[in-house]
């Protein structure tokens, strides 16, 4: 009976797991995100001023892999523990980098900000 218990405390506690997450740097957060509030933040972070234009989404596997961007096109993720910074060209490009971070494309994105 005991083993039975572990493995359902164990199966809702993981499916109580978030998978990902955006939080903008004025505070508003959002856990299980879709494409839908990226493109709401791309829109909302370009009418915030400079200070609080900013934000990031993570998308959690063995690691925490995070794509922020600020107002000015400027991009730093970290994927596996490493650290990278680039600049974008426009909003559409932002878009498209977050989409594969929800796809967890992360091989497609390291490729893509190395021509950056």
């Amino acid at each position: 009976m005991i083993a039975l218990t572990e493995k359902f405390i164990n199966k809702r506690y993981f499916n109580a797991m978030i998978e990902n997450y955006i939080q903008y740097a004025g505070g508003y957060q959002k856990d299980d995100i879709d494409e839908r509030d990226i493109i709401k933040a791309i829109s909302d972070i370009q009418l915030m001023d400079e200070e609080h234009g900013v934000f990031w989404v993570s998308v959690i596997t063995d690691n925490e892999n995070v794509i922020e961007v600020n107002k000015d096109l400027s991009l730093f993720l970290i994927f596996e523990g490493n650290q990278t910074e680039c600049q974008a060209k426009d909003w559409n490009e932002v878009a498209e980098l977050y989409k594969l971070l929800l796809l967890k494309k992360f091989e497609l994105i390291a490729s893509r900000i190395n021509s950056l």
